[in-house]
């Protein structure tokens, strides 16, 4: 079964600049991720998307922009969450534009956070997909 989800592109402008918020991921696996979560069932995409910036940075005051962007892919072993078992997800694509740098992270999900320019998200998101998926989304943005 695959786990339907959501992932976020957060962004900020900062003195012309437009700078991307990572999460340091330390449940399941370690390294630098854009924003994701799977949906609840019966759950909308965009009270998914909602709740998951709520709890993974804290925002409730954010601009977005829904795409027709996917991201597919398959774990690396089976994924239990209530009751089902999952082998990937697809998580559709947002751009979140948040208007603080104040960021409160989920400490079970992740141990830190950090604002960088494109080039060095492109450097250092972990996964492949991500990385496609962040060059591709952003490149308007700079």
């Amino acid at each position: 079964m695959i786990r339907k989800g959501v992932a976020a592109i957060v962004f900020r402008k900062d003195k012309g600049r437009t700078k991307y918020l990572l999460l340091k991921r330390k449940l399941n696996w370690k390294g630098w991720e854009i924003l994701k979560g799977g949906c609840k069932l019966f759950e909308s995409e965009d009270k998914c998307l909602k709740r998951e910036i709520k709890e993974e940075i804290g925002m409730s005051e954010f601009s977005v922009k829904k795409t027709k962007i996917f991201n597919k892919f398959k774990y690396q072993k089976l994924f239990q969450k209530d009751n089902r078992l999952y082998s990937g997800a697809r998580h559709r694509i947002y751009l979140v534009e948040v208007f603080s740098k104040r960021i409160k992270i989920d400490k079970k999900e992740h141990s830190g956070f950090k604002w960088v320019l494109q080039k060095e998200a492109l450097k250092i998101i972990a996964w492949d997909d991500q990385r496609k998926i962040f060059k591709r989304v952003t490149k308007k943005l700079g």
